[in-house]
């Protein structure tokens, strides 16, 4: 069962529920649940977006031309992949003149990124399968 006791639904109305599993499945007549965790999931595809929320996460807020640096990116690509992450509520702007500066749009994503990590690292130390690794695997001709 899922803790109702979580930041975010301090503010929800006094019926709401927090959804579960059951609701992706659809057999609570919640509709488009799924197809709203596969856009989540279909944005976190993209190793290029990564980086951006990894770079937001750590310094909190950055410039467009500070997270372009700070990944590696063009002006011009960091700015489609702001517009992708945007769309999908992942992340938020803010004017200051003439510079757009962004964050991570709520604390869930950056334990949703943090969680992602503790998994790669899981699957690293204790699988055998990736490189450095504990028991990993000879490779074989």
């Amino acid at each position: 069962m899922y803790n109702t006791f979580m930041a975010h639904f301090e503010k929800a109305p006094p019926d709401a529920r927090l959804l579960e599993p059951r609701d992706v499945l659809g057999v609570t007549g919640m509709e488009g649940i799924d197809e709203r965790v596969a856009a989540l999931m279909g944005a976190l595809s993209s190793p290029t977006r990564i980086r951006a929320l990894f770079a937001l996460l750590e310094a909190g807020e950055l410039s467009a031309g500070n997270l372009a640096k700070a990944v590696g990116m063009t002006a011009s690509a960091t700015s489609h992949q702001l517009r992708v992450l945007r769309d999908l509520g992942l992340v938020r702007r803010r004017r200051d003149g003439r510079q757009v500066f962004y964050v991570l749009a709520d604390e869930h994503l950056g334990v949703l990124l943090k969680e992602s990590l503790y998994h790669v690292d899981h699957a690293r130390l204790f699988s055998g399968r990736l490189p450095g690794g504990p028991g990993r695997r000879a490779a074989t001709s």
